[in-house]
């Protein structure tokens, strides 16, 4: 059985910019016959002065400048003081042909919206949905491609057209190309989001599948930029061992997660081959095995049956109706980007069922000075109360910042250690697991208070205006859904399925 188990998802913001072009665009129309006459003599006799071409076809004054003002917004003619000659665009298409009858084309002013990426001014079809924010992780484009863009844009739109020209329904069987790009304009720059899952094979290797339709879409140059850029973003600290990871498996007294531990290494490939695939290694009754960030589809699935069941009164313990809270690791590539975002989502709807007011709140690091940044990155919609967590002096983050951590109170919890992997340790793989344990759980919540109240308690972050009228001044009065006493009476836990 082969194993390929996901463990993170980031999604990256390509620079783009879009904008409006009004260009003469060569169609697969025939020239009316006239306009077609015109252009044949005025290439038999060069040059000729308005008078003589006028009373040639017997046109009064307005007839004849209306013909020549409309071939000359065509780019057909050119008028020299008061006299006419063809373009050289027309001259090329006489020329291309090999002789005096060529086929002409309409050319026609059209006005046109297109998208570009600021690497290899490729076009793109529409963004649609909310705009990148800072939530994603942002690559950067060239200073000179940024400010030559216009420039730029204007030599894709005439070199690229016919890609261009396949988005759109109207052009897609009947254009022939440009003929002249007569303005472009900036309308707004922005970030084409591109998902990155991070698997990890039988092997212990890591893979990286960048979004399908991107690289589909994508010329080569732009694929090895991205996957240059995602290389370049992923943190290269040195980091001896996996610190952290023996004070988690004692504080939960994992000790089927503690066999793979063996001297400072642990072997993450035989606890997934064992625990994940062959499934032949199971954690006790009221316990389940979980990999992968929390925010993870599949993962938000198992959590969000779990909190619907205990809000619906499924389980043997009656309803819990009460707010979830969700502390987050210390690495700068966890929660970035649409998997993170979803899951929020998914969490904020299943906790208004029942007709409460209750919320997922979310811990997170946050050194003095920095909240700003940190409200940045995890700003999602729907996501109401983040709460900070900040250093204090001469005091070690909770396992080194390597534990991630859910708990609906008294219902179950989460819990998840961040793991170096081996040849590429700037990378996290989450291990853990979820239960109903009421030791598991009442663990939890003392490592949650432990890291949130007192003298570490950073407030909660500023969303609004409104927000500013309501910040709380300590961890009790900010979470007091997480003000209960000890879970030592409530002596149960449910098998889950």
């Amino acid at each position: 059985m082969t194993m390929q188990a996901e463990f993170n998802r980031v999604t990256f913001g390509l620079p783009i910019e879009t904008f409006h072009v009004e260009a003469y665009i060569a169609l697969d129309e025939r020239l009316p016959v006239v306009t077609e006459f015109v252009l044949r003599l005025l290439r038999v006799c060069g040059r000729v002065p308005m008078p003589a071409l006028r009373n040639y076809f017997g046109f009064t004054d307005s007839e004849a400048l209306s013909v020549v003002e409309s071939l000359a917004r065509q780019g057909l003619i050119e008028l020299v003081e008061e006299d006419v000659q063809l373009s050289s665009f027309a001259i090329e298409r006489f020329e291309e042909a090999g002789g005096d009858h060529p086929r002409f084309n309409k050319v026609e002013l059209k006005k046109d919206t297109v998208t570009f990426d600021l690497i290899s001014f490729t076009p793109l079809r529409p963004v649609a949905g909310e705009l990148a924010t800072d939530n994603t992780i942002k690559l950067n484009a060239a200073e000179d491609a940024l400010g030559e863009s216009k420039e730029r844009a204007r030599l894709a739109y005439r070199q690229r057209y016919p890609e261009i020209a396949s988005m759109r329904d109207d052009l897609r069987d009947k254009s022939f190309g440009v003929h002249s790009v007569e303005d472009i304009e900036s309308k707004r720059r922005s970030y084409l989001p591109i998902p990155v899952s991070f698997s990890i094979d039988q092997d212990g290797q890591v893979e990286r599948k960048i979004d399908e339709a991107f690289e589909r879409a994508a010329p080569a140059a732009l694929v090895q930029f991205v996957n240059e850029q995602v290389t370049a973003t992923i943190p290269n600290t040195i980091v001896l061992g996996d610190p952290g990871l023996e004070e988690f498996i004692e504080a939960f007294d994992l000790k089927l997660m503690g066999q793979y531990l063996v001297g400072k290494k642990f072997d993450l490939t035989g606890y997934l081959a064992d625990v994940h695939v062959a499934q032949n290694v199971k954690y006790p009754r009221g316990m389940d095995s979980l990999f992968g960030n929390i925010y993870l589809h599949e993962n938000v699935e198992r959590v969000v049956a779990r909190i619907r069941d205990r809000r619906e009164g499924k389980r043997r313990i009656g309803k819990l109706l009460t707010s979830l809270a969700w502390l987050t690791p210390d690495y700068t590539l966890w929660g970035r980007g649409d998997s993170f975002a979803k899951s929020v989502a998914q969490f904020t709807n299943v906790l208004k069922t029942g007709g409460t007011s209750d919320s997922l709140f979310i811990f997170a690091n946050a050194e003095q000075g920095q909240e700003n940044e940190v409200i940045a990155q995890f700003r999602v919609p729907q996501l109401n109360e983040l709460h900070f967590s900040k250093p204090v002096l001469n005091d070690d983050s909770l396992m080194k910042g390597r534990v991630e951590l859910m708990l609906y109170p008294t219902g179950f919890m989460v819990g998840a250690y961040h793991l170096s992997l081996p040849g590429s340790r700037g990378l996290w793989a989450p291990i853990g697991f979820i239960s109903t344990i009421p030791k598991h759980l009442e663990t939890a919540h003392k490592l949650i208070q432990s890291v949130m109240s007192r003298r570490r308690y950073g407030g909660r972050a500023k969303f609004s205006q409104k927000d500013e009228r309501t910040r709380p001044i300590s961890f009790e009065e900010g979470c007091p859904f997480l003000q209960y006493s000890s879970l030592n009476s409530h002596g149960h836990f449910d098998e889950e399925d």
